[in-house]
């Protein structure tokens, strides 16, 4: 499921005229101990962000993040399968401001001058 909407979020953004790549990525753990869950998470590849540059092209924005938990929640919070599993879950969340920072930094700061491609999307 969190592929299914990374992929569809790659679409939006993408439909939106923007520079939009996703890469793995790892949550801001803390300690030692956080630098191996870092580790970890990327490894398994289970958080994916899609950046945009929007402050520069160097070091592009995190404008959505789609994260997959394995069974994590399903055995702390006791959520089952039908099979009686731990059921498995997943995330995800959109900024929605930094979406719209890369809308300005890509299209500029005059909607009515946008694509119309974009303004058709958004505005149908």
């Amino acid at each position: 499921m969190r592929d299914m909407w990374l992929e569809r979020g790659m679409e939006l953004l993408t439909s939106l005229g923007l520079p939009a790549k996703s890469d793995v990525a790892a949550d801001p753990f803390f300690g030692r101990t956080g630098k191996m869950l870092a580790h970890n998470q990327i490894d398994q590849k289970l958080k994916f962000e899609v950046l945009i540059p929007v402050i520069s092209e160097d070091k592009k924005t995190a404008c959505c993040s789609f994260n997959y938990h394995q069974d994590k929640f399903g055995e702390i919070f006791g959520i089952r399968t039908a099979d009686d599993h731990a059921a498995h879950t997943a995330c995800l969340g959109f900024g929605l401001e930094r979406c719209v920072m890369a809308l300005f930094k890509t299209h500029g700061f005059k909607p009515s001058a946008w694509p119309e491609k974009v303004r058709a999307r958004l505005w149908p």
